[in-house]
């Protein structure tokens, strides 16, 4: 991982082997530079074991409790079942970074065996079952209904942000097994701003469940770092580009129905293991952009995204509805439709060479379209897709 280039010529630039150590948290680093044995929080409550990974954001560790837990004040306001699939908060404290990496806050979770974007890398050549896509979507659901029940939206779910649960072969002594098998590892030295670093350790992730185990998980909706309050909203700058409902882009106000937009998109990728709206601008799709516009030129993707959201869903604004969003008469055509032109989700389904039977693929189609109106009130909520035919 490399730090992002300057426009400043003499200033340097390190390459890390992952997370980026020893780098201020004044310039928007300061990752927590710790070991495997160091034993944090209060009276040294959590004693860390083994690194399993990082992000943009922060170091993920596995840690043993020597403590009853309490869970997250919103979510334990409602009944256990209503949020057995989000990720818990069980507690949070403040440790003193080093040197000048600020300090951390510490987030303690319920431990889970995987993201399910590691899952699907690891079977990237294998297509789930129909009957683990539909698990997979009810447990979203499900998760959801108990965010939107508190009047927060995820705005960013996707695969990296599942988390799939313990094997129940995941037994506290056979993951202190595990720690014992897998001895810590740590990189060669390397340069940092102010000094080597030498305790970078190398993340290590826990088993990865089977295609077999999968089909008896538990799926959580996690990682609420860009969770939105709908009652306090702090940002716009929420969800990537490719899942990004057409209000926010179209600068209007949003609510929790972004979600379920980004539902809909999860279908498709969970039955193809390819995203329905895909990064980046290929050559072929260029003639239908607007007259003029260079591929290299600041907005293309936006330009791009709305054409794909148009092209797929074969909708078009009423013009008393663009009337309301800021941003709409730089991509939308007088009419309400962006371009001619449109294709089916069952054939862009069946393009990914995906294999599942007809009725499937209608079943699946019927519940991307309820997601992928354009219009956020025509939307269901997640508690009226609880009940949609295909996944019963």
């Amino acid at each position: 991982m490399s730090t992002p280039p300057s426009p400043h010529d003499d200033t340097p630039t390190f390459t890390f082997p992952e997370e980026p150590l020893g780098l201020p948290a004044t310039a928007g680093y300061g990752f927590f530079q710790g070991t495997p044995y160091d034993a944090l929080g209060p009276d040294g409550r959590f004693q860390l074991q083994a690194k399993l990974g990082f992000g943009t954001n922060c170091s993920v560790w596995l840690a043993k409790d020597r403590q009853y837990l309490t869970t997250h004040e919103r979510l334990s306001a409602l009944p256990a079942e209503e949020t057995k699939h989000c990720s818990q908060l069980m507690a949070h404290f403040i440790h003193k970074g080093i040197e000048n990496d600020g300090d951390h806050l510490c987030l303690v979770l319920k431990l889970e065996q995987a993201t399910l974007a590691a899952v699907q890398n690891e079977h990237r050549d294998a297509f789930y079952p129909v009957p683990l896509v539909k698990r997979i979507l009810l447990h979203m659901l499900h998760g959801l209904a108990a965010l939107h029940k508190c009047r927060v939206a995820h705005t960013d779910l996707k695969p990296d942000n599942i988390m799939v649960g313990l094997l129940p072969s995941s037994t506290t002594q056979a993951i202190d097994a595990w720690v014992l098998e897998h001895a810590p590892l740590v990189y060669g030295p390397c340069q940092s701003l102010d000094k080597i670093v030498t305790q970078a350790f190398v993340s290590t992730q826990l088993p990865l469940p089977s295609m077999a185990e999968l089909e008896r998980c538990d799926f959580k909706v996690a990682n609420f770092i860009n969770a939105q309050e709908l009652d306090d909203q702090t940002s716009d700058q929420v969800t990537p580009l490719t899942l990004c409902a057409p209000e926010i882009i179209l600068g209007a106000p949003w609510d929790e129905k972004i979600d379920i937009w980004s539902f809909g998109c999860l279908v498709f990728t969970l039955l193809t293991h390819q995203p329905l709206f895909p990064r980046g601008v290929k050559p072929i799709h260029h003639e239908h952009l607007r007259p003029g516009f260079e591929p290299t030129e600041k907005g293309i993707e936006i330009d791009y995204v709305l054409w794909l959201i148009t092209f797929f869903t074969d909708q078009r604004y009423p013009s008393a509805v663009l009337d309301l969003y800021a941003n709409s008469r730089d991509y939308f055509e007088e009419n309400g439709r962006k371009f001619l032109g449109a294709r089916p989700l069952d054939m862009c389904i069946r393009d990914t060479g995906c294999t599942v039977p007809d009725g499937d693929v209608a079943g699946a189609c019927s519940l991307m379209k309820r997601c992928l109106q354009l219009n956020p009130a025509d939307r269901p909520s997640a508690i009226e897709l609880l009940d949609d035919p295909w996944l019963q």
